[in-house]
């Protein structure tokens, strides 16, 4: 299918919300973000998001700073970090606490073909915490900086380094400008800030006090030449304005609702900046589902693609008649054949019953595997 025509973006001045964003000599044409999610953010899912959602910046999944990559790692590696120039610029972020391999992990990122190279400080899940990485990089704000400061030191100059991180470890040590500004003083080009804590769940409120406090701690020592992007639920356009109205931010960085919308991004501009929605037909829904799969295909071969795509299936069923009954079948096929009778039978049976006004039970799904989110990309 051909992609739609990348979103008009009018000129800076005319536009508070929606404006081109430079993170060091990387040159965005919009500042939405796709956050790096694990087990979501692979090369299919990046070029979905970019030719459908036209966001200025897509990221791979984390990629762990190994002592001992092996064989098997090398592949992973491989993998997590195949990209292709359609989808340029590109970050990649690294997840680890070890300066040397923090720093290693980062130059072999940037000969890979990393536009960014981002630090994990944000990832809560459990392990992140026990081994301390993620957000548990939150209560040492000084190793952050070393961390930081190595990873600039092993990429070359037009790499910029960036840091993802969270307001704090937990509510009681709430220490974001204390990290952000380590990070800054050792190099970093730009600051993602999921406004939560890192025992906040999704779903509850971001702060956006906490995240202004980061912005202009940044701005007392560097002006703007630092920029500081909001990532937590910011699926709405009255979310977007929050963030910019009352968090300062500079730019937003949107994971699990990208997830259940693939035009998000592309809605959030034309809203954001007076454009026109795009309302995907029926059978828009279908050639995207149908490209998204044999990208994944592409990807991950036949046998391990049909599982992997089992994840995506109802974003581009969402709100339709029947999309519950869809993924659930969906959960049990193994091939190719079974993916194209199945989509046969839906499409056709909910154009069906679009005409006859049978769409009593249309509902929107939302991620169900809470461990895969932008919470462990983050």
């Amino acid at each position: 299918m051909n992609p739609l025509p990348a979103p008009h973006i009018p000129d800076r001045a005319g536009v508070r919300y929606i404006h081109p964003l430079s993170i060091g000599p990387v040159h965005l044409a919009n500042n939405l973000c796709l956050a790096p999610m694990a087990g979501f953010t692979n090369l299919a899912f990046r070029l979905i998001a970019k030719e459908v959602g036209g966001c200025g910046l897509v990221a791979t999944e984390m990629v762990a700073a190994l002592a001992n990559p092996g064989t098997q790692n090398a592949v992973r590696f491989g993998m997590l970090t195949a990209s292709v120039p359609q989808e340029k610029p590109l970050a990649m972020q690294v997840y680890g606490r070890e300066p040397e391999l923090c720093a290693a992990t980062a130059a072999a990122l940037a000969a890979a073909g990393a536009d960014i190279v981002d630090l994990n400080c944000g990832c809560p899940v459990r392990k992140a915490k026990q081994s301390g990485c993620g957000v548990a990089m939150m209560r040492e704000p000084a190793q952050v900086g070393r961390v930081i400061a190595a990873m600039r030191s092993a990429t070359p100059a037009h790499v910029p380094i960036t840091v993802k991180m969270r307001l704090g470890f937990n509510d009681a040590n709430r220490n974001a400008v204390d990290v952000a500004l380590a990070a800054v003083e050792a190099g970093a080009a730009a600051v993602f800030v999921h406004a939560r804590t890192g025992e906040t769940k999704h779903g509850q409120p971001v702060d956006t006090a906490g995240l202004r406090a980061v912005k202009d701690a940044i701005r007392a020592i560097r002006g703007d030449a630092i920029p500081v992007l909001a990532n937590g639920s910011l699926d709405t356009a009255a979310a977007i304005r929050q963030a910019k109205d009352d968090g300062h931010a500079d730019g937003y960085q949107i994971g699990r609702a990208a997830c259940g919308d693939p035009w998000l991004f592309r809605n959030l501009i034309a809203e954001l900046t007076g454009g026109t929605r795009h309302d995907p037909s029926l059978d828009e829904r279908r050639r995207l589902l149908e490209r998204h799969f044999e990208l994944i295909l592409e990807l991950f071969g036949e046998a391990r693609g049909v599982r992997v795509m089992r994840k995506y299936t109802f974003f581009y069923c969402n709100g339709l008649p029947g999309v519950r009954r869809f993924r659930d079948r969906f959960m049990r096929i193994n091939d190719r054949a079974a993916f194209a009778a199945l989509v046969e039978d839906f499409f056709t049976d909910t154009a069906a019953r679009i005409r006859s006004g049978d769409v009593a039970d249309a509902e929107h799904l939302t991620l169900i595997d809470e461990a895969a989110d932008e919470g462990h990309g983050a």
